[in-house]
């Protein structure tokens, strides 16, 4: 699973009872989620999905889902995978 380093804890919780593979992909400063190219660019043939967040844990704001998805989805014309994107809304669902 690729990731941001700003998920729930829930995700590392999954990952480590399943034993998945959790990538995460590190923030930097003044940018807390996840970078959707950098997310991509992680992701290979043993990805199950790239877990975006509507309402990040560490400032509320979303991820951006619309280029995350433009960008696997060329991946996976490119590569013939079928890597699917998971948004982890919570309570973000309701405000989107």
């Amino acid at each position: 699973i690729v990731t941001g380093a700003n998920v729930q804890v829930c995700w590392e919780k999954f990952a480590r009872y399943f034993e998945v593979e959790l990538k995460e992909v590190k923030l930097k400063e003044g940018y807390y989620v996840m970078d959707p190219v950098k997310a991509v660019d992680m992701v290979d043939e043993n990805t199950i999905c790239v877990a975006a967040i509507l309402g990040s844990t560490l400032t509320g704001e979303f991820e951006n889902v619309k280029l995350l998805h433009e960008l696997l989805t060329n991946k996976n014309k490119e590569t013939g995978w079928d890597t699917p994107i998971h948004v982890d809304a919570a309570s973000g669902g309701f405000i989107a």
